[in-house]
């Protein structure tokens, strides 16, 4: 009987041994894997960070691209009302040519029923000389 407890004994202290390596190394892993965790939750944070600036940087490149696509209207639309100005002004020195034309037809005419050829002369050449001119902006 007191064999057989001191088997008892032996088998039972090292169950305990067995234990106490297995408990030692659960705690061992247990450590192991709260740094792993640690490790995890900084990379989260990190690649969180990194996805926070992605955005961020999106939205100022989002914003940067509307207020170039804003630039470009402007730009279009001084383009624009600068052709019209330039259009406006164009028809004008149109109106002014045919009206300086209208005249000095009629003042060449009047030259040829006798008055004198050589004002008229002068007044074909300046016509001509106006007339380049406006060519250059129509």
């Amino acid at each position: 009987m007191m064999y057989e407890r001191e088997k008892e004994s032996r088998s039972y202290e090292r169950d305990i041994m067995v234990f106490t390596f297995k408990e030692a190394d659960w705690k061992q892993e247990g450590k192991r894997l709260r740094e792993e965790v640690k490790q995890l939750r900084s990379l989260v944070e990190e690649k969180d960070e990194k996805i926070r600036e992605m955005e961020v940087g999106l939205m100022e490149k989002n914003s940067e691209k509307e207020w170039e696509l804003m630039g470009t209207k402007l730009l279009v639309e001084q383009m624009k009302e600068e052709r019209a100005r330039r259009d406006e002004a164009v028809e004008k020195w149109k109106q002014l040519y045919l009206e300086i034309k209208n005249e000095l037809d009629e003042l060449i005419q009047r030259t040829y029923d006798g008055i004198s050829l050589f004002p008229s002369l002068f007044l074909i050449v300046l016509f001509e000389q106006f007339a380049e001119y406006v060519q250059c902006f129509g």
